[in-house]
């Protein structure tokens, strides 16, 4: 009776390392698959190739730091017949990828590079992103989409919504204010959710060394 019982032991003991083993293997599996999935993403983002960016080149190379370590990355919007130069010394860590908190924008205008203004994301948990139709700073509780006044030679306010939060007795309330151009509104939640979702779905601009330029 006891080798019986002591054979059923043995089998179910093999039969949880068994499992265990299989376990490990998924999971390392699953593990290396994510590593390489953002690997993959990594490289892409900074490998993508931008055109036009000759314009750029003696400014960059004649860039005074003054002292500071400086990121640069180029992005391309609908109706602008150059690529901007985004120049950050604000930059963190993605992964192996740099992303900027904040970042100076700049424009050729009459053939001169030209400083458009800064923008600054609320906090490392929101990487300054873009469209095809605008740059996208956020916070908690704040989205901002930008473009270019290639005429006034300054950042144009796409749209803006800030969600403000007030007590009355024990209740809080949400309140959303959206700027969009010249107009400043009360909106609904749907509406500060909806380009807050558009931030998210914005693609995260990726920085290099200016030193490798």
């Amino acid at each position: 009776m006891s080798k019986k019982f002591q054979s059923l032991s043995d089998f179910i003991l093999l039969l949880l390392c068994v499992s265990a083993i299989a376990f490990n293997f998924n999971i390392g599996k699953e593990e290396n698959s994510r590593i390489l999935y953002l690997e993959v993403a990594s490289i892409i983002q900074n490998d993508k190739n931008t055109e036009n960016t000759d314009i750029y080149t003696e400014f960059l190379k004649n860039y005074n730091s003054h002292g500071e370590e400086y990121y640069y990355s180029f992005i391309e919007l609908n109706g602008y017949v150059d690529p901007i130069l985004l120049l950050s010394d604000l930059v963190y860590s993605d992964n192996e990828s740099k992303v900027a908190l904040c970042t100076d924008v700049y424009y050729p205008v009459n053939n001169k590079v030209t400083l458009f203004g800064s923008i600054c994301s609320d906090g490392t948990a929101y990487p300054i992103a873009a469209t095809t139709s605008g740059i996208y700073t956020a916070g908690g509780h704040e989205v901002t989409e930008y473009s270019l006044d290639i005429q006034n030679q300054k950042l144009k306010l796409i749209k803006k919504y800030i969600m403000f939060f007030h007590k009355i007795g024990e209740k809080v309330n949400a309140i959303s204010i959206g700027v969009i151009g010249d107009e400043k509104k009360i909106v609904s939640e749907e509406e500060f959710d909806k380009a807050y979702k558009e931030y998210e779905n914005a693609e995260t601009i990726y920085f290099k060394h200016l030193l490798n330029k």
